[in-house]
């Protein structure tokens, strides 16, 4: 039942990649010529030195801000409402975004207690929405999206559908209010893409 999300294939919707590679190289080379910049004025200034510090400062607080949504459709994954959308190209589309997702090394947990219509829905809607610096993949940082949290309570969400019956009982144990626990709607997280080891 569900979504099955596996890195390899239908990317017939997004950029082939060499036209993704290209798009990242850019913007890993502009990344290290705006951190040349500050460490070079750092040291013009007698500042600090340390490169990785400008890095930080880089990434943290001076990158462009963006939004998942923009750096998908920059690397050719459309991201339609989802209202105009039938339920196989609604199922052909998530996986689609999932995958572009992955490629700018942003990842979904505990996402199995929403059917595929309300992820895309919660995806396109919300999460895909936020503003996020425009840092490029395979820079040593990656992006975790736990949706079991920002909407309604996420430890009763993760609790009802996600703990295991161990931390279910460890919950309980500390007086937390342990709901019954539901079935989940869909069966993806054991097959969304995942960083390479």
């Amino acid at each position: 039942m569900g979504l099955e999300c596996k890195q390899e294939g239908g990317d017939e919707l997004m950029f082939d990649s060499t036209e993704r590679n290209r798009i990242f190289e850019r913007k890993r080379a502009s990344r290290e010529r705006a951190i040349d910049r500050l460490h070079s004025a750092a040291i013009v200034e007698r500042g600090i030195e340390d490169r990785g510090y400008w890095t930080l400062v880089h990434d943290l607080e001076l990158a462009a801000l963006t939004t998942n949504l923009k750096q998908l459709e920059e690397i050719g994954v459309e991201v339609p409402m989802t209202e105009t959308l039938e339920d196989d190209e609604l199922r052909e589309t998530l996986a689609a975004v999932i995958r572009g997702l992955a490629e700018l090394e942003v990842y979904l947990l505990h996402s199995d207690h929403l059917d595929d219509r309300a992820l895309y829905r919660r995806l396109r809607d919300d999460v895909l929405m936020d503003q996020v610096r425009d840092l490029p993949p395979r820079i040593g940082c990656r992006e975790w999206i736990d949706l079991a949290s920002g909407l309604g309570d996420p430890v009763e969400t993760w609790l009802r559908y996600h703990a295991s019956d161990g931390e279910r009982s460890l919950a309980s144990d500390r007086g937390e209010i342990v709901p019954p626990r539901s079935k989940k709607r869909a069966d993806r997280d054991r097959s969304l893409p995942r960083p390479a080891a």
